[in-house]
């Protein structure tokens, strides 16, 4: 019991020292306890579909006869930075036939750009992922899995609130879920500011996933924290 004990200190101690967040200072929180989302520090796309209940913003997506009608909200201020550590505390949908989506991405049309991005379609089918632009083409970085990550089943990113980040430096881009790294690119291209966003949406092959009975399958976001 003893070694069991100092075991799973060690471990802990590890799991802090891995955190980017202990050495980097908050520059922007946001816990939605108001009744409203806070247009000072958000910009909101759809915002029917955006709201606050018991503490928790939720965004909320539907299927409309024109296409998919999802929501978002980027950071108004400061509405974008050069590099820093991006966290959240996430609840996504369950289903499949629509995803939600927390990325930093950059907002011009120039390169190099990039768009680093943690994106749950369902089912726990989690996708750390990013897409750079630089003078010599576009390429994509798929991670090596899309299950596993949160190591509690099919339903894991659905039925509880977990931490996701992405921690952008001059070495690395690197994205964690669940306290852990799940992905790391070295050497980013990219030298100007990104804008932070989450988002509920749908791609069109999405389209043959969709089930209405499986609304409202809301994504929930507990809490927000950038650190510099």
């Amino acid at each position: 019991m003893r070694y069991s004990i100092l075991l799973l200190l060690l471990l802990s101690l590890v799991a802090r020292a891995d955190n980017p967040a202990l050495k980097m200072k908050v520059i922007f929180s946001d816990d939605f306890e108001g009744a409203a989302v806070d247009s000072t520090k958000w910009k909101i796309n759809t915002p029917r579909h955006v709201s606050i209940n018991k503490g928790k913003l939720v965004l909320g997506f539907e299927m409309t006869p024109a296409g998919p009608s999802g929501a978002a909200i980027t950071i108004a201020k400061p509405a974008e930075q050069l590099y820093g550590y991006y966290e959240a505390s996430i609840r996504f949908n369950a289903y499949k036939g629509h995803r939600g989506t927390m990325r930093i991405s950059s907002t011009g049309e120039g390169v190099p750009g990039a768009s680093i991005t943690i994106q749950n379609k369902g089912r726990d089918l989690l996708l750390p992922w990013a897409r750079i632009a630089s003078l010599g083409g576009t390429r994509d970085f798929p991670p090596l899995k899309e299950t596993g990550f949160l190591g509690g089943g099919k339903e894991a990113a659905s039925k509880k609130f977990n931490t996701y980040g992405i921690l952008w430096t001059e070495k690395a881009y690197t994205i964690y879920i669940g306290g852990k790294v799940a992905m790391k690119i070295d050497k980013p291209e990219v030298k100007s500011p990104m804008a932070f966003s989450i988002q509920h949406n749908a791609l069109e092959s999405d389209r043959k996933d969709f089930d209405p009975k499986n609304l409202p399958d809301d994504i929930e976001v507990d809490w927000v924290k950038i650190y510099k």
